[in-house]
């Protein structure tokens, strides 16, 4: 007996930033350093203008658009930005009111929020940011409410505000700061616009987020995700990016989240960035160019086939052999005209009463042995769902991912030959 269920699914990608963030998190694309890193350190990674992106190499700022590979375009010098005197972190650009926040050192060493209005090609009137409670004072105000957000609270060398991101349709800039009033080390805050010319005090993002160790480079995304970097405990490695998530209705952070190995590693990442095309983000894990490197999301666009003839199946060994063939390239889910099919096998795991069947999933021999070795399991665990929702006991499914190390054409080059290799294999084992 052969059994072959075919089909195949398309990859798409969307413009919308909730799209993309599903996307790339959700492990399905491999991260590798950019080309266009060199030894020096590629740092500060922030959304720009018409939809490009800025990072700044010792001091001089570039500015890149993703290409169709999502690789790093030409890259074209800023001077715009580095005529303002920024610190060479992270900076938040409004396109709707052409304005610019930022970091920048005092005559004092401390670092304040500034702003500036684009004319043109140029930035103007930059001045310091009106930031309710917040002044450059050596004398301690005790009692005031506003105490714990002053700059006089600060540590030595840490003093101030970093990384500013722009969150709540630009009504709102988050940034990390080192206060008496935080948890410990960097913690991540934030200010709200309440009219032209002022600014509210510095609120904490909460405790569900800060920490006594270091939290930084806040991304808000729609007021429903927080990226954020932190080198909290149980972590992969130096700092990872992790998530939050709340309703927009909801004032307070949700639990934290790991983004997981997909994107993190055993040295340090961080400085996660959204643009309307992609995610980028910056490491200083080994395998890059310098010591701090860009890390562009690498993707495979295979061209949509008909579906496959049965003229290359698996035949059936000795015992009970079923195999699906219905993935695309990244993909574990099927389409609904295939639940039928499912309803076939469901039956025919039937016909052996008390049976432990394996369900193996498999890849093509595209990608990192990591990124095919979860996606093999994860769509082993997706028939192994589709199995229990119909009733089968989940106490005799076992779903196992074996990456790309058991393809049907070992050395597939044409789509249609990659097609058979993406497959879910349900095996009896142990019908003695």
């Amino acid at each position: 007996m052969k059994r072959v269920i075919l089909a195949v699914l398309t990859v798409a990608m969307t413009s919308s930033l909730f799209a993309i963030e599903k996307d790339y998190v959700s492990g399905w694309f491999d991260f590798e350093p950019s080309d266009k890193n060199t030894r020096f350190n590629d740092k500060a990674l922030s959304p720009y203008k018409s939809g490009s992106m800025v990072f700044f190499r010792n001091d001089t700022a570039y500015k890149f658009y993703p290409k169709r590979d999502l690789e790093l375009d030409s890259l074209i010098v800023c001077p715009e930005l580095m005529k303002l005197g920024m610190e060479s972190g992270t900076f938040a650009y409004d396109a709707r009111t052409k304005m610019i926040y930022y970091a920048k050192k005092d005559g004092d060493g401390n670092t304040t929020l500034y702003q500036a209005r684009e004319f043109g090609d140029k930035f103007k009137e930059a001045k310091p940011m009106n930031i309710k409670g917040v002044m450059a004072s050596d004398r301690v105000i005790r009692g005031s409410a506003l105490a714990g957000g002053r700059w006089n609270h600060t540590v030595p060398s840490l003093k101030g505000f970093h990384n500013p991101s722009l969150g709540k349709n630009g009504k709102r800039i988050y940034f990390s700061g080192k206060f008496k009033s935080g948890k410990g080390d960097r913690d991540l805050w934030f200010i709200e616009k309440e009219n032209e010319e002022w600014w509210s005090r510095p609120q904490s993002v909460g405790d569900s987020v800060n920490t006594a160790v270091c939290e930084d480079f806040a991304l808000e995304i729609g007021d429903t995700a927080l990226f954020f970097a932190s080198n909290r405990p149980g972590g992969f490695g130096d700092m990872d990016i992790y998530i939050s998530r709340k309703k927009k209705k909801d004032k307070v952070w949700g639990p934290v989240e790991n983004i997981g190995e997909s994107i993190n590693s055993s040295a340090a990442d961080y400085n996660i960035a959204f643009n309307r095309v992609a995610m980028y983000f910056v490491s200083d894990r080994k395998g890059g160019k310098g010591r701090a490197d860009i890390y562009r999301p690498s993707r495979i666009d295979p061209p949509r086939q008909n579906e496959l003839t049965a003229e290359n199946t698996i035949e059936e060994p000795k015992g009970f052999h079923w195999v699906l063939f219905f993935f695309d390239f990244g993909k574990t889910d099927m389409k609904p005209e295939y639940e039928a099919q499912l309803d076939e096998l469901y039956k025919a795991l039937l016909e052996f009463p008390g049976a432990e069947f394996e369900i193996s999933g498999h890849t093509d021999n595209r990608g990192s042995d990591d990124f095919n070795k979860k996606l093999s399991q994860k769509r082993a665990e997706y028939v192994k769902a589709l199995l229990v929702q119909r009733g089968y006991d989940k106490r005799l499914l076992k779903a196992i991912g074996k990456g790309k190390n058991e393809p049907i054409l070992p050395n597939a080059v044409e789509e249609y030959e990659h097609e058979q290799n993406r497959r879910v294999d349900i095996k009896i084992i142990n019908n003695d």
